[in-house]
């Protein structure tokens, strides 16, 4: 019975050391948990970039926080994909958790596109959206700023064999795979070769044109909630992220009164909408829609200048109001 006790405790204290190793890797290397949890982790912040996974992806905070200067007020990229932060109810409430209060000098980046503002039931019913009725995990934490977040990894994580097989392809340069890093930036490193370019821009193509769903009403109302909302806390910026060529006409064909609608809640707000989709065919992307890491950064210098240009304008504005006065 003694050799029983002794084999038993000595087991139990392997699983312990092993447990102990496991969430110290992870509480150092959040970025190997999945494409969304390090953002969970990081602390709350006076600006934002909002949005689906084309701003995840392709809006570089880094870049934004040196070229506009914003120093205390930095940005970092909390957009995730279509279902986790369409726009709805969750995602207000999760914007709600990551902001931190008492700043009114922010800078909020919310992109927009009809993917994330797509109606997915036929009541249009916020209750009944994909992400409440799944209780997904952005606006369901009770805390967006927790390092390890537990709640998260007992309850949103599926995968516990991840963390190594991330750094089992990390350590191969494997070509497909997707980086999350502190800032919130979803590096996603690709084949870029054009074969394998091109059968990616195809099959997400083709994906496309089966999902016919239309504009939601209701989503549409929860962004100008989030909007108001975060207007409060600083400059508030719409956009709207260039695609492939193909993806630009299927939209246009598709959702023709879109930048009409987004204008006419930027208006209501008295905030601005960059609309870059003219620019669509001109960046290089990893599919129809997403811009490969190059060229995001091309795409997040442009938005930079944009932005500059705009606010200047702005100010200017204001002293010859001021000096009339």
């Amino acid at each position: 019975m003694r050799v029983f006790i002794t084999k038993l405790f000595i087991y139990l204290g392997l699983i312990a050391v092993f447990l102990g190793l496991y969430l110290l890797l992870i509480y150092n290397r959040p970025d190997l948990v999945d494409d969304f949890y390090y953002r969970f982790t990081t602390p709350k912040a006076h600006s934002l970039i909002l949005g689906g996974s084309l701003a995840g992806q392709g809006i570089h905070p880094d870049i934004i926080n040196t070229q506009l200067d914003l120093g205390e007020n930095h940005i970092i990229n909390h957009a995730f994909a279509v279902g986790p932060s369409s726009y709805g109810p969750n995602y207000l409430k999760e914007i709600t958790k990551k902001l931190k209060k008492g700043s009114a000098d922010g800078l909020f980046i919310i992109s927009v596109s009809p993917w994330t503002l797509g109606k997915d039931n036929e009541n249009d019913d916020s209750t009944q959206f994909f992400e409440v009725e799944r209780k997904l995990f952005v606006g369901n934490l009770k805390s967006s700023s927790l390092n390890p977040n537990l709640e998260y990894l007992i309850h949103h994580w599926n995968n516990k064999f991840e963390p190594f097989v991330r750094l089992y392809k990390y350590f191969t340069n494997y070509q497909g795979i997707a980086i999350l890093h502190s800032n919130g930036w979803l590096e996603v490193i690709a084949k870029m070769d054009s074969i394998s370019n091109n059968e990616r821009i195809k099959r997400s193509l083709e994906s496309s044109k089966y999902n016919t769903f239309s504009l939601s009403n209701t989503r549409l109302l929860y962004l100008d909630k989030i909007i108001s909302y975060v207007d409060k806390f600083g400059e508030v910026i719409i956009i709207r992220m260039p695609v492939t060529r193909q993806m630009a006409d299927l939209e246009k064909t598709r959702y023709p009164e879109f930048d009409t609608i987004i204008q006419g809640i930027a208006d209501k707000n008295n905030v601005h909408y960059f609309n870059f989709m003219g620019l669509s065919g001109q960046f290089l992307t990893v599919d129809a829609y997403h811009l490969y890491k190059k060229d995001g950064e091309k795409f997040t210098n442009l938005l930079c200048d944009s932005i500059n240009k705009y606010l200047n304008s702005v100010n200017q504005h204001d002293i010859l109001v001021q000096n009339i006065e």
